[in-house]
């Protein structure tokens, strides 16, 4: 009975790791959600933005601004997407 309490207490703590490895990725979750729907909003932003404009004159400078502000945006969601991905291969450990 000791011997079985035993092992049930080594597989208690093994799970408790894990989970302690699992919360920090769920915890984390709501953050890049919020991120990720930033992201999105920007592009539809910019999306109904050039609608607008294509049917307009615009000039060069206004072109320049939107380039940027798409930069940013992509460059917004490649570092949340690779940060995700690194937490998804390396989860931080306690």
């Amino acid at each position: 009975m000791k011997a079985d309490l035993a092992a049930v207490k080594s597989d208690l703590g093994t799970l408790k790791n894990e989970l302690a490895a699992v919360r920090i990725r769920v915890d984390g979750l709501p953050l890049m959600g919020a991120a990720i729907e930033a992201l999105q909003r920007d592009s539809r932003l910019l999306r109904a933005a050039i609608n607008d404009m294509s049917r307009t004159n615009i000039t060069a400078g206004e072109v320049e601004a939107m380039h940027e502000d798409i930069d940013r945006v992509i460059g917004r969601q490649a570092e949340i997407e690779r940060r995700l991905t690194a937490l998804e291969q390396n989860p931080p450990k306690e």
